[in-house]
């Protein structure tokens, strides 16, 4: 006599009998879906139904394709198949579960060449947020998906973000995209006119996101085109021109003369990290000055500051000439040091972390430990014994403080993240927190992280002087209708193409932070928009050519994950 589970599997093998399954088929599970239908393309297969079972006892997919490979016995979730030929092709999924029960799904997938599709030209929109609809060939019956996260499947979409945007058509993408971008209204400021000591060499910034300039000097145009103009003896009349697409030309114009005598030694000092809340004096003593102009509009030789933000100060000297300079003041946020008395285990080492940053670090432990652990300096201090342990972190500005109690007993803790679900393709590792000494995954792999790239049950045996604990996770890799990508390469030469590093598909996120850094590991650009991108400048200057490192950050709001990706980008000259 059957199973009531058995007769429930019959079933549903006659429903899958009458009922196609499609690309677009997403409320049933009877149903094999696929990414795309473009003759050679990657395209990525699944079904609902496989989300149905935990681990059956095999899975086999059929392509029906003998020219480029017929079928993919490998037991994969999404398997990945390339047709070479356009036509139609016969599709299977074998499941067996639990030894006796088989579940068959069928469908025919049509693969074809992509239609030659030209949008035009990118479309500029002048303000905070792009308004635009964008139409495609118009197919009698056909299905339409637009990669804008939105449900419509018409040959025209309302566009309101910015981003590059392509449509499929019955499953194939067209050859063709189209960037739709927002420009914001340009405000050009050159600001007021200046007579410089001889050698103060002052920069003049026109910049605007998505702009191209043209300099003039006394009404001759410069061989110079970049957003920010160093001016140089004898200076004279300078105009910036910028052509804003989707919002006109502007200007200004600022006369910037140099006179005697040669600028004397003149700072504010170096950047400076702050603080929450605390007050900070710049000064722009200087023997010999007659005068102060400042940002904030002061005219004393010293002003207060409690915001972040970039300051800046014209000096004049001995009534004839004018100095200046430049000082960004960044204030840290509100982050506490954090420890907690806890317990360990005998023989486990417990790290203490108190990484603010370059700076100096000072540990005490009671009673003592041994000599080169005490007053270390460094961010992370080693735990082998039972005691009070205090640091005191001076970080620029900012000075923290905090301690805790360590004892020991014989206990083993460990926690892991239980189960998660992801896009395919996402970075993302597991990590194992807790007081082992050891940590040894399922392939072998030894360390508290562990880098999984496809679905499946992966575990970790965890040891320490107390004991052994066996901690497991399901990751469940899927195709998601929506991965934030990134170009490898950008042109900032202002010609209009290609001018700016950023995200290439806005997806629903939010918590977003993209984060930019050279050679040597400097932050040169930070993001918490992902409409906006990197201009390739740095302080003020153009960033030389060259790989950088780049690294993001979200919480994705349709898997309720947050996920981080890393990369490179090259910045072309």
């Amino acid at each position: 006599m059957p199973t009531r589970f058995h007769m429930t599997l019959c079933a549903l093998l006659l429903a899958v009998g009458l009922l196609p399954s499609t690309a677009f088929a997403q409320a049933n599970t009877d149903t094999i879906n696929y990414s795309s239908t473009c003759v050679n393309a990657s395209i990525v297969f699944g079904s609902p139904l496989l989300d149905t079972f935990f681990k059956p006892d095999y899975t086999r997919w059929h392509f029906g394709d003998p020219g480029s490979g017929y079928n993919d016995s490998s037991g994969g979730k999404n398997p990945v198949h390339l047709y070479t030929t356009p036509g139609q092709y016969y599709v299977s999924l074998d499941v067996w579960y639990q030894g006796n029960d088989t579940i068959v799904l069928r469908d025919t997938i049509t693969i074809v060449t992509p239609m030659a599709y030209n949008f035009g030209p990118d479309i500029y929109v002048c303000g905070k947020d792009p308004d635009t609809v964008l139409k495609s060939p118009v197919i009698p019956g056909a299905i339409y998906t637009w990669n804008d996260d939105s449900t419509t499947h018409a040959d025209t979409v309302h566009i309101t973000k910015s981003g590059i945007y392509t449509v499929a058509i019955n499953g194939c993408g067209v050859t063709d995209s189209i960037g739709v971008f927002a420009s914001d209204t340009p405000q050009i400021n050159l600001g007021k006119d200046h007579v410089m000591c001889d050698s103060s060499n002052l920069l003049l910034n026109a910049a605007s996101q998505n702009g191209t300039y043209t300099w003039l000097l006394d009404g001759a145009v410069l061989p110079f085109t970049g957003d920010q103009l160093l001016t140089a003896y004898p200076g004279g009349t300078y105009t910036a021109i910028v052509t804003v697409p989707g919002c006109g030309v502007y200007k200004d114009t600022a006369t910037i003369t140099y006179s005697m005598p040669l600028a004397p030694p003149f700072s504010l000092g170096g950047d400076t990290l702050l603080c929450p809340n605390q007050v900070y004096t710049l000064s722009a003593d200087l023997t010999g000055a007659t005068a102060y102009d400042w940002s904030t509009g002061a005219t004393t030789p010293q002003i207060s500051i409690n915001n972040n933000g970039t300051y800046w100060v014209f000096v004049t000297y001995n009534g004839q000439c004018q100095v200046t300079d430049t000082v960004i003041a960044t204030y840290r946020n509100d982050k506490p040091l954090d420890f907690h008395d806890t317990a360990i285990c005998k023989g486990s080492t417990l790290v203490l972390d108190a990484d603010f940053g370059q700076g100096v670090y000072a540990w005490t432990s009671t009673p003592p430990q041994r000599n080169d652990q005490n007053q270390s300096g460094q961010s992370t201090y080693y735990v082998y014994e039972p005691g009070t342990y205090k640091v005191v972190a001076t970080v620029g500005q900012c000075v923290f403080t905090d301690s805790l109690t360590v004892t020991f007993d014989d206990s083993l803790r460990v926690t892991m993240l239980k189960d998660t679900a992801l896009c395919n393709g996402e970075e993302f590792w597991l990590t194992v927190r807790g007081n082992a000494d050891t940590l040894m995954w399922q392939d072998g792999t030894l360390g508290n992280n562990y880098h999984p790239t496809q679905s499946g049950v992966y575990t970790v045996i965890a040891a320490n002087g107390c004991g052994r604990d066996t901690l497991s996770a399901i990751v469940d890799f899927t195709a998601c209708s929506c991965q934030l990508l990134l170009p490898n390469a950008f042109t900032p030469d202002g010609d209009g193409h290609n001018d700016t590093f950023r995200p290439l598909h806005a997806c629903e996120m939010t918590n977003f932070e993209l984060n930019v850094y050279d050679r040597y590991g400097e932050l040169v650009f930070r993001s918490l928009n992902p409409d906006e991108g990197w201009d390739g400048t740095f302080r003020g200057a153009r960033a030389p050519g060259g790989a950088y490192v780049w690294a993001v950050r979200y919480f994705s709001t349709t898997i309720k994950q947050t996920i981080f990706k890393k990369g490179t980008v090259l910045v072309i000259r």
